[in-house]
């Protein structure tokens, strides 16, 4: 048993997380997992800690993966409500059984953010009908696909792209996830490899931008010409030509139906799903991540944005719906840019794990209620 947990709880930390922050501990005693929540690793300026209740539902979708890989059944208690550092928000127990291996499980360590330009990718491709049967799985969330890019939404994008250039606590927190040298890659075993960034004859490019990047952020020199700079020259997430989504299939919205925790949850381990089963279908993932948090916590009602931030998503959420055409009654919170990969993602652009997130056999643990 205990070297079949070995592995589970590999395949955790295999999960993704904003900026590759990985901010689970994992407390193994017999049989039983407890996942705590880190919140200093998993800290970006004042957002709230919505990203890492989806990423628990990412971690609970890969730990049933997972356990299925191993013939474990596996019962999943969350601890949601009053969530804080000091208790688990997740406690499995797992036990034998013939379960049936999921398909998906073998897509764990495979598993990867694709930035690069894609090879195509049809909308009428049979992964999307993949795709649509998973959605069918989980209660309170939806996904949207489209292939057209208005000129609203791309400059929406940007605005997007903006809030981390312009927030500076925000920056500073995203900032010391990037690892820039191979040396603080293998030493820290976490973060974004810079790598990552790299797309075909263009790296000398990302090379350039990596190491200014490097310079400006040791000297915390951001000018606002700078900035600018970097958003419309370096990073083409910002130019506004359709063409960097064209190369593609298309752009995805995953919807959830009720601000309820479990909803969260749910967007999670279906965007688990998602992501690897596009992987193993040839498929690059790219999450786009700083247009979701701001428009759900606006319709929400619990606003963060800075004041004079504020009005960089204004008319959000009735763009991303006039796109995705989602009914009123849900709100958009995670999107994914996806098309055929050009080819075998680089091992080398991969980030390590952290290991010693992982204790084992702790009697300490504080214990909570259940959601």
């Amino acid at each position: 048993m205990q070297n079949k947990i070995n592995r589970i709880t590999q395949a955790i930390l295999r999960t993704p997380s904003p900026e590759n922050c990985q901010p689970w501990k994992i407390v193994v005693q017999g049989n039983k997992l407890e996942v705590f929540h880190l919140s200093e690793h998993a800290k970006l300026g004042m957002m709230p800690d919505y990203m890492s209740v989806v990423g628990l539902g990412m971690v609970a979708e890969g730990l049933t993966l997972a356990c299925s890989e191993e013939n474990l059944r596996v019962e999943i208690t969350y601890f949601l409500k009053e969530r804080s550092g000091e208790t688990p928000w997740l406690v499995a127990e797992l036990g034998e059984s013939d379960v049936v291996a999921d398909p998906l499980a073998k897509g764990i360590f495979l598993r990867h953010t694709d930035r690069r330009c894609y090879v195509g990718g049809r909308l009428d491709d049979s992964v999307f009908q993949e795709i649509r049967q998973e959605v069918n799985r989980l209660e309170g969330v939806n996904l949207y696909l489209s292939d057209k890019y208005s000129k609203e939404y791309l400059e929406l994008l940007q605005n997007a792209n903006q809030i981390v250039m312009k927030w500076s606590e925000l920056r500073h927190d995203f900032n010391k996830w990037t690892r820039f040298t191979d040396k603080e890659i293998e030493t820290t075993r976490d973060g974004m490899n810079w790598r990552s960034f790299l797309r075909g004859s263009e790296n000398w490019i990302y090379y350039l931008r990596s190491r200014i990047w490097w310079l400006a952020i040791q000297l915390d020199w951001f000018p606002a010409w700078w900035m600018k700079l970097e958003t419309f020259f370096f990073d083409d997430s910002g130019d506004l030509s359709p063409s960097n989504y064209d190369d593609g299939a298309c752009i995805g919205c995953v919807t959830v139906k009720s601000d309820d925790v479990e909803n969260l949850v749910s967007l999670g381990r279906l965007t688990l799903r998602i992501w690897l089963l596009l992987n193993l279908r040839g498929y690059g993932f790219q999450p786009l991540c700083t247009l979701a948090s701001p428009i759900y916590a606006e319709r929400i009602g619990q606003p963060y944005l800075p004041e004079q931030l504020a009005p960089l998503m204004n008319g959000g959420y009735e763009i991303l719906q006039r796109m995705f055409s989602f009914p009123d009654d849900e709100v958009p919170f995670f999107y994914f840019r996806t098309g055929l990969s050009m080819g075998e993602y680089p091992k080398n652009t991969k980030s390590l794990r952290r290991s010693e997130n992982v204790v084992l056999n702790d009697m300490t643990a504080k214990r909570s209620s259940p959601l």
